[in-house]
């Protein structure tokens, strides 16, 4: 992107509060915009990797611990971003989890209810608490991050599928929404990349020659070094060892 290559960043001087961000394309997009002289506050749940994600960073950011699931946990970044920073540029929701991953008839209803909570409900929350304080300023940009199977179908992923293809609807609503008074929201859907994600969905996949976080992170990072006045609606970023044919 045009935007993306010039030497001086359109994120220079903003705050982007990065869900998801101490580990995985979370932590590698917050390690970009640094360079890029943006101020990034990472959010995550697991403290001792929230902090060994922080001094990665240096002083250049902030961090919080928090569950995205919980509205008032939601609360408390926007108040911290508000406290610390003066509020927020950028919000990228960056989290997410696989849960369970098997035949649907073998899913309880706790499994299913799991799943949408960490990969939908919990970014609409987040993105309705955040809108009232970019609206006050008439600005902001959010991103909601799918995945592969927001536009794809493999077996056993019937419910995290359901999820991520949720936000593809959600984001473009709420772009219309936003714009009206300055703002804009984007989707971005990584495929299949050497981040742990599988790892934790308890998968057994063999990686190698995929993307890394950090490759997901650039393209990601060029979705959001853009003049307020300009906006991509989606991408879709694959390793090309995972597909032959984008469509």
């Amino acid at each position: 992107m045009y935007y993306a290559v010039m030497n001086t960043s359109h994120l220079s001087g903003r705050t982007i509060v990065i869900t998801g961000g101490s580990s995985g394309i979370g932590l590698a997009l917050a390690q970009i915009v640094v360079e890029r002289g943006a101020v990034p506050i990472i959010v995550g749940r697991n403290e001792q990797r929230l902090a060994s994600a922080l001094a990665a960073l240096g002083s250049a950011g902030s961090g919080l611990a928090a569950d995205c699931t919980r509205p008032a946990d939601w609360d408390r970044i926007i108040d911290h971003a508000q406290r610390q920073h003066g509020g927020i540029d950028v919000l990228v929701q960056c989290h997410g989890a696989g849960g369970r991953i098997a035949p649907l008839e073998h899913l309880t209803a706790s499994d299913i209810d799991q799943v949408i909570a960490i990969n939908l409900s919990s970014v609409i929350n987040g993105c309705r608490t955040v809108l009232p304080h970019m609206r006050a300023v008439g600005r902001g940009h959010i991103v909601t991050v799918g995945s592969a199977c927001s536009y794809r179908s493999w077996p056993e992923w019937s419910v995290y599928t359901a999820a991520k293809a949720g936000l593809v609807g959600f984001t473009r609503c709420l772009h219309r929404e936003m714009v009206e008074w300055g703002g804009k929201a984007t989707f971005f859907a990584p495929g299949a990349a050497q981040t742990g994600f599988q790892q934790a969905a308890g998968l057994e996949v063999d990686l190698s020659g995929y993307p890394t976080g950090a490759d997901m992170a650039a393209i990601l990072a060029a979705q959001i070094d853009l003049p307020d006045h300009l906006f991509v609606e989606h991408c879709a970023a694959w390793g090309t060892a995972q597909v032959v044919t984008p469509f």
